[in-house]
């Protein structure tokens, strides 16, 4: 495996983490979202589960050789997905004509 790509990955996760946690603890957000974004703290909250999963979906071989292990492992990954992407949709302005 490419290692700087691993690295590129790990930067980019920590940027998403520590952005969700500026998020949560200050409210601040990137100039970028700050038109778009009405819960800054949802916002947060779906960022650092967002980061946390893809974090667990790059290290499943550090986890273990057991197939329930890594099944287990491969859920909680797509949950917390899943849940970080609902938490940041949640968090968006909603259109004015509905």
């Amino acid at each position: 495996m490419d290692w700087f790509l691993v690295g590129a990955a790990a930067v980019g996760f920590g940027l998403l983490a520590v952005g969700g946690v500026l998020a949560l603890a200050t409210g601040w957000l990137a100039p970028w979202l700050r038109g778009r974004v009405v819960r800054s703290d949802l916002w947060g909250y779906g960022a650092v589960s967002l980061a946390v999963s893809l974090a667990m979906g790059m290290s499943f071989k550090v986890a273990g050789h057991s197939t329930i292990v890594l099944n287990v492992l491969f859920v909680v990954t797509i949950a917390l997905a899943i849940l970080g992407g609902l938490l940041q949709r949640r968090s968006l302005r909603r259109p004015a004509d509905q």
